[in-house]
């Protein structure tokens, strides 16, 4: 294949692809912090998720095109109507369970659920925590791990070895992400969570072939940790 012998190392796309992610997040949360003093604003998060989500995405288009020379459509996250079924079973598979689970703990007595404001306010403060997830994190970091990553490794590796390696690579940029925001106390702690979610997710995207069901399953973890804190 011509083209395959045209393309720059495996290895070389990946860093190129890593290091624009660290550059893209990285900017993007320093120049958030200037712009709003570092308040965690309705503004701060709706700039955060916008910018995010848009650069990441062309970040990836880019690669896909100039590094990969291959279609889009190869990452296996399709702009169509299929899309919904994939990712509807992947947010299911999280929410359902979680939920029944902490309806049973509150039933029991084990878990006391309060709201901190009135009902049309926490509704509105529910919705715009789903869009900045869904924009900022599950549908970014997919395509990039899931999507464009896995997609790589797997075409040269078996996909249970794509699958260890992909989540690694999402444990490192993830925890030093954190790690330079909030310090080293976090480091264990976010190992473990990022490990953890990149073999779930890796495993999600092998067993549907779809990394929407990955974006449903990321939208859904992440929206029942941030609203029950």
């Amino acid at each position: 294949d011509i083209r395959l012998d045209r393309r720059p190392p495996l290895l070389l796309r990946l860093a190129i692809v890593l290091l624009g992610v660290v550059v893209v997040w990285g900017s993007v949360i320093a120049l958030g912090a200037q712009l709003f003093g570092g308040r965690p604003t309705v503004g701060a998060r709706v700039f955060t998720a916008v910018s995010v989500g848009c650069l990441a995405v062309a970040l990836v288009v880019a690669a896909r095109r100039w590094l990969d020379r291959r279609p889009f459509s190869g990452l296996a996250l399709p702009l169509s109507r299929s899309a919904w079924r994939p990712f509807l079973v992947g947010l299911f598979a999280f929410s359902a369970p979680s939920l029944v689970g902490l309806g049973i703990a509150v039933a029991a007595g084990g878990v006391t659920v309060t709201t901190l404001a009135p009902g049309a306010e926490v509704f509105g403060m529910l919705a715009l925590v789903v869009i900045t997830v869904l924009v900022y994190e599950a549908v970014p970091e997919e395509l990039v791990f899931r999507g464009y990553v896995f997609r790589n490794l797997a075409a040269a590796m078996p996909p249970w070895l794509a699958v260890v390696v992909q989540a690694v690579l999402f444990t490192v940029l993830g925890t030093a992400l954190w790690v330079v925001g909030e310090g080293w106390e976090v480091f264990a702690e976010r190992v473990g969570i990022f490990f953890g979610m990149g073999i779930v997710l890796g495993l999600i995207r092998i067993e549907s072939r779809s990394v929407w069901a990955c974006v449903g399953f990321h939208l859904g973890f992440q929206v029942v940790a941030q609203t029950l804190t």
